[in-house]
């Protein structure tokens, strides 16, 4: 008798774990995840600050990113002159760290392009090597790419991104594929606490660590 009732109970600890194991491939799913889409520029003072307070925390220390689509679009501000040239709001320099920005999410996934850039965007130059050693990233990739190419060619393709959103200024938050100027202000001082929000709106599971 003891023996069935020991072999009940193993057996049902054998099917909650399945049932967690489920669960929990579920929620990682791609189609568990909320797209979030950031329109930023390299030098922007308040692009810096929300990357390096807001985005990066949640992210990488509240552990989001696995619940998250995220697309980085270091573009900006940017405009193109009459020659077809790049030319970026806060000059040559910003065009140039874009660019790296560029390789970055280029070459590299996603956890290593969010590690990488948050740490360079903690500083107005190229931090590029300290934040790969920090990481312990391989950025050989990263380097031949910008050696490579020009900014034109690297940003081309981020500048179309950023031509199809209608923002006010940057950086702007797009989620779930949608820029809303209403929602702005609320995406760039209390990222995380939206985000908690719009994903359990979506998928009816609360993340943890949610304000």
């Amino acid at each position: 008798m003891k023996a069935f009732v020991f072999v009940c109970c193993l057996l049902m600890c054998i099917v909650a774990l399945a049932g967690a194991r489920r669960h929990h491939a579920r929620v990682t799913e791609a189609s568990d995840k909320l797209a979030i889409t950031l329109y930023y520029e390299s030098l922007c003072p308040y692009c810096m600050e929300f990357v390096t307070t807001h985005l990066g925390p949640s992210m990488m220390v509240k552990d989001r990113l696995p619940f998250t689509d995220l697309e980085l679009i270091p573009y900006g501000n940017a405009k193109l002159d009459d020659d077809g040239n790049v030319v970026c709001q806060h000059g040559e320099e910003e065009c140039d760290l874009n660019a790296w920005h560029g390789c970055i999410l280029q070459h590299h996934n996603i956890t290593e392009s969010v590690e990488l850039i948050a740490c360079m965007m903690r500083g107005k130059k190229n931090r590029l090597d300290t934040c790969a050693e920090h990481y312990r990233i391989d950025v050989s990739d990263v380097k031949n790419c910008r050696k490579s190419r020009s900014v034109n060619d690297i940003l081309a393709e981020y500048g179309k991104e950023t031509a199809l959103v209608n923002h006010e200024g940057v950086p702007a938050v797009a989620v779930d594929y949608v820029y809303n100027v209403n929602e702005q202000n609320d995406l760039l001082n209390h990222f995380d606490s939206v985000f908690c929000a719009r994903y359990e709106t979506m998928y009816h599971i609360k993340l943890a660590n949610c304000m």
